[in-house]
């Protein structure tokens, strides 16, 4: 009797449902992060299109080498060395004030001041960093310009713009760039080895010698990015330098100049062009503003990731402390050959830097008890119920109305900039923190990150581009939208989110994901079950970070929402929104308008607070609940 072999069961060809499952999820993660690639990279020539009807006639109409802008000459004349000079003097001014302070902030935070003050300290730093431009400027027009204008006058140097200029501008910004310098240098700081403040202080060091000879030579290449990123940030600023500047068309050398920069020029100018070529000579401007600004991005991203890997040597060689031979006679070894030179004068010295640096703190959070007791004492007193149930009225009926239709069209655009980023952002995050194998993985963090760094004028510039007044297509008038608005919004939103949510899914514990393949899960039942709602609290802090920072956004949405002094009437109309209004009455002549700008200035800033003091609590489970069970 012959044996029979055993029937096996058919199986159909192809994938399980299982593997299909995964497969379209992981295109979909990496698609996402390819949208975010196209973004920039169409960016890039979609401004470059827009812009090449002077950018190939450079020398023809100027650029480079006038400092006069003429659009009505013949030949037109786009000179934009004014403005550049305007730019650089303006940054310049603020590096000058805000590394020194910045520094000497995070040394203090990070190496002088005790735990209370040192959460504190941080704290008031992330709300100084938080507080929107247009505020600054709001607080720089009715503050600092009034003092800057009894300055001149006392050196005799009075000038047109009543205490605004380029001085005033560089002041400003150093106030808005030092909460950036603090909070990294101040990481960089804490991330030095706790060995090498241990071997300093061995060597018979003070507490200053050991942050001047061990804490910052190790954090130079974090600091040095730092301040370069605060340079970057400076460089783009558009509102708060458009409302403090002077808006002039010169170079002046004096202490009390006044001018215009390249941020400031585009916002003021853009949407009244009236021709082509106008229009093609300011986006040119944002081009070069791009270019300079992604480059010292670059530059600041490549210095970070240096400090991640390798560290700085320090002055006093300490590695060589653990490894010296023995002493012999013919090498004779000393303490005193690796001891800190000391003095009489070193412990004085010590308390005197230990106060120099709890100063810079000090003096870097004045302005924000100045901006808040300023905001909140005329905003709180100008405030009233018409305000948020009413629209803006003339003068003529008695009342200005109040801001009803700004407050619903900004919510309105903030809340369709959520929709279009926060998964986008979530869907690049996960195809990052899961992908790691894939080459593409390193291209699109770093292009993310460039991404982040790019001025939200420019952004503006972009959008405006692309929905306002679109290439290769003849519009008869600029078609402003919410829509507009939100892209350029969640293009400056989405680096946030996906910052936010790769760190936070890295720090999911290994086991929960081993645990959830044990169970039979597949990857996107993991990644959708599992990783996500595990890593949910710092995900929802970087959501709600970035939310505080568009509320806030003026120069993006004047270029594109358009606004309206009219309840919107959808996403595809033009659009009123908050901070234009401050903007827009800050300069009025009415005492009645400016209240209403007061008081929109308490709004928008009680608003962008609540929300940070909301992201410092969620951030205090930044240790994820999920790891727990690791």
């Amino acid at each position: 009797m012959t044996a029979t072999a055993p029937v096996l069961p058919t199986r159909k060809p192809g994938l399980p449902v299982k593997q299909w499952a995964d497969l379209v999820f992981r295109a979909v993660c990496a698609a996402a992060g390819m949208t975010v690639i196209g973004m920039a990279f169409g960016m890039v020539i979609i401004l470059l299109i827009q812009a090449w009807p002077v950018v190939s006639h450079l020398w023809s109409y100027a650029v480079l080498t006038s400092a006069e802008w003429k659009p009505e000459a013949n030949p037109p004349v786009f000179g934009a060395l004014a403005f550049v000079y305007g730019t650089i003097m303006t940054s310049a001014i603020a590096m000058i004030i805000a590394v020194p302070l910045g520094i000497g902030a995070a040394a203090f935070l990070a190496e002088i001041a005790s735990g209370s003050v040192r959460r504190i300290g941080a704290f008031l730093i992330e709300l100084l960093a938080a507080v929107p431009s247009v505020v600054y400027g709001f607080w720089g027009i009715i503050f600092l310009r009034p003092i800057m204008d009894r300055f001149f006058h006392a050196v005799g140097q009075p000038n047109t713009a009543s205490g605004g200029g380029i001085l005033t501008a560089g002041i400003l910004l150093a106030i808005m760039i030092v909460p950036y310098i603090t909070a990294i240098a101040f990481d960089a700081c804490r991330s030095v080895p706790r060995s090498q403040r241990e071997a300093a202080l061995a060597l018979g060091a003070t507490r200053w010698q050991m942050i001047w000879t061990a804490v910052l030579p190790y954090a130079r290449p974090a600091i040095i990015a730092a301040c370069l990123l605060a340079l970057g940030r400076a460089l783009g600023e558009t509102m708060a330098v458009t409302m403090v500047i002077g808006n002039r068309t010169a170079i002046e050398w004096s202490i009390s100049a006044v001018g215009d920069s390249m941020a400031s020029v585009i916002a003021n100018r853009l949407n009244e062009a009236d021709s082509p070529l106008v229009r093609s000579a300011l986006v040119t401007l944002g081009l070069l503003l791009l270019a300079i600004t992604a480059t010292l991005n670059i530059l600041g991203r490549l210095l970070i990731r240096r400090m991640t890997r390798t560290a700085s040597p320090t002055r006093i060689p300490i590695e060589e402390v653990a490894t010296a031979p023995t002493a012999t006679p013919e090498l004779p070894i000393k303490a005193d050959d690796y001891r800190l030179p000391r003095s009489r004068w070193s412990p004085i010295i010590d308390r005197i830097m230990s106060g120099l640096l709890a100063a810079c703190l000090l003096i870097a959070l004045v302005p924000l008890f100045l901006i808040l007791f300023h905001v909140v004492r005329l905003g709180a007193s100008s405030i009233s119920w018409e305000f948020f149930t009413e629209i803006p009225k003339p003068l003529s009926t008695g009342s200005p109305g109040g801001l009803k239709h700004a407050i619903v069209g900004s919510l309105m655009i903030v809340g369709m900039t959520l929709v279009l980023a926060v998964p986008l952002g979530l869907l690049t995050a996960i195809f990052l923190a899961e992908s790691q194998a894939y080459r593409l993985t390193a291209f699109i963090r770093f292009v993310t990150e460039v991404l982040g760094g790019v001025p939200s004028i420019v952004l503006g510039i972009f959008a405006y581009a692309v929905f306002v007044v679109p290439p290769f297509i003849k519009v008869d008038r600029p078609s402003f939208s919410a829509w507009a608005g939100a892209f350029a919004l969640s293009v400056m939103m989405i680096p946030v989110v996906v910052r936010a949510a790769e760190e936070a899914l890295r720090m999911v514990p290994s086991t929960l994901r081993q645990a959830s393949f044990a169970l039979g899960a597949n990857y996107w039942q993991t990644v959708v079950r599992v990783l996500l709602p595990a890593a949910a609290p710092a995900i929802l802090t970087g959501i709600i970070l970035a939310a505080s920072r568009i509320a806030g956004e003026t120069a993006p949405l004047m270029l594109t929402a358009g606004g309206s002094n009219f309840m919107p009437r959808g996403p595809s109309s033009p659009t009123p929104f908050l901070p234009w209004y401050i903007f827009k009455y800050s300069t009025s002549a009415e005492p009645e308008y400016q209240r209403l700008a007061w008081s929109a200035a308490l709004v928008l800033l009680v608003t962008v607070m609540v929300l940070n003091i909301l992201t410092r609590l969620v951030s205090g489970k930044r240790v994820i609940a999920a790891s727990r069970g690791d």
